[in-house]
């Protein structure tokens, strides 16, 4: 990344509401930790910690919407190498349920030429993070 570029990353930050800094920073740190935790530990490891990091705040100050998370999710994670749509949903999913948003975390296989796996986010059957195009056919819901 050029230096102008990155120096206009930046003022772009700093022109955020703090509101949607502090978001952008939670998200960031969020999915750095799951990353590093889908690398490290088993599944069933990671989906453990994510239960015990999705416990609702009830002192919130300010109404985040879905529409807020999902940005925050998205924009840090074209900053996180390998940040995958599992990495994603999981991280939206947790940044949900503490703001009492509920959400299901799927997991769908589509065997085209090649086999491939794919994770979105769904609130009330409708998906929220992840959409794609093509026809995956869920094999896990959390």
């Amino acid at each position: 990344m050029g230096w102008l570029r990155l120096m206009s990353k930046i003022n772009t930050f700093f022109k955020l509401s703090s509101y949607r800094k502090s978001l952008f920073i939670k998200s960031l740190i969020l999915i750095i930790f799951i990353r590093l935790s889908l690398s490290l530990l088993s599944f069933s490891r990671v989906q453990n910690i994510s239960k015990r990091f999705s416990r609702p705040i009830n002192d919130q100050k300010e109404t985040i919407t879905i529409k807020d998370i999902v940005w925050s999710v998205q924009s840090v994670s074209a900053y996180v190498p390998r940040a995958t749509c599992l990495t994603q949903a999981i991280t939206a999913q947790i940044l949900l349920s503490r703001h009492n948003q509920p959400s299901k975390l799927k997991i769908g296989v589509m065997k085209d030429e090649e086999f491939e796996a794919h994770a979105w986010l769904e609130i009330d059957d409708k998906i929220v993070l992840g959409e794609t195009g093509n026809k995956y056919i869920p094999i896990l819901e959390s």
